[in-house]
């Protein structure tokens, strides 16, 4: 499942600035939230995906989507991987 299948429930950790503020993309959109990082979960870093509760203003972090997490970072682990052994069989020997 990929991120953009995912509702408004639903945002990504993309960076903390700051050290004190979070912005989070929500959606399929993307939108940015930005939150302060006491908002946060403490084990919650940069792409983590989180739980949102929208029915407050702003929406409040009610916990970290583990599965969603690990989906997303197993998928770009397999990403990399590939462009890693394109790599090593390019044209041009190192």
């Amino acid at each position: 499942m990929s991120a953009e299948q995912h509702g408004e429930d639903r945002a990504v950790i993309d960076r903390i600035v700051d050290g004190h503020t979070a912005v989070l993309l929500v959606g399929g959109d993307e939108i940015e939230l930005l939150l302060p990082v006491d908002a946060l979960p403490e084990d919650a870093t940069d792409g983590t995906w989180v739980v949102l509760d929208t029915s407050t203003d702003p929406p409040t972090v009610t916990g970290i989507d583990q599965q969603l997490t690990q989906r997303r970072f197993d998928e770009l682990s397999a990403r990399l991987e590939t462009i890693r052994r394109k790599r090593r069989g390019g044209r041009f020997g190192r």
